[in-house]
């Protein structure tokens, strides 16, 4: 499966967050976004969004940049 890629390296939180949370509500079930990112705040802060809101997902690597969210 081919996922979508949103680059949110040159942004920090809270805009970060909201720009993730913006592209995550186009995905339909089963589909993939990796996002990359760099503020600490929004490796932070991000995950912690998903994983609430029932999202499955793994970095990708380390040190963690790269998120895979799947929408369930």
């Amino acid at each position: 499966m081919e996922s979508q890629t949103l680059d949110l390296r040159e942004h920090v939180c809270p805009m970060a967050l909201l720009l993730a949370k913006r592209a995550a509500a186009l995905l339909a079930s089963g589909e993939q976004l990796v996002i990359l990112l760099g503020d600490q705040g929004a490796k932070d802060d991000i995950p912690k969004y998903f994983k609430r809101e029932g999202f499955s997902m793994q970095w990708l690597d380390t040190p963690a940049s790269r998120l895979l969210i799947t929408k369930k």
